[in-house]
């Protein structure tokens, strides 16, 4: 599996605002907005830096972007699974558990 190395950032995907203005507390920064992205291997919410020089990575298999965990999971031979398909796999496993009638009658 290889990955897409991007110059491109993923845009309008998700929206992060942090607003401290109003609290009246001393703080660095008091209000704060980036783009964001979900990562489809783990759904983590990345938050776009705009500043960043590295490459962003996309999956050749889902074709999605990905977070800097998940590229360098591929890198050393993971494979491509979406937080879907771990969702299901997990469903169809314990259901597998199941006895098969779940009724106990008297």
């Amino acid at each position: 599996m290889t990955l897409l190395i991007t110059d491109g950032l993923p845009r309008g995907l998700g929206y992060v605002e942090i607003d401290n203005r109003a609290s009246g507390m001393p703080v660095g920064q008091a209000h704060f907005e980036a783009d964001t992205y979900t990562c489809t291997h783990c759904s983590k919410v990345v938050i776009l830096n705009l500043l960043r020089k590295r490459e962003r990575y996309k999956c050749t298999g889902c074709n999605h972007h990905i977070c800097d965990g998940c590229a360098a999971d591929m890198v050393a031979g993971g494979k491509c699974e979406t937080m879907q398909q771990k969702y299901e796999k997990y469903l169809e496993k314990v259901l597998r558990q199941l006895p098969s009638s779940p009724i106990i009658l008297p």
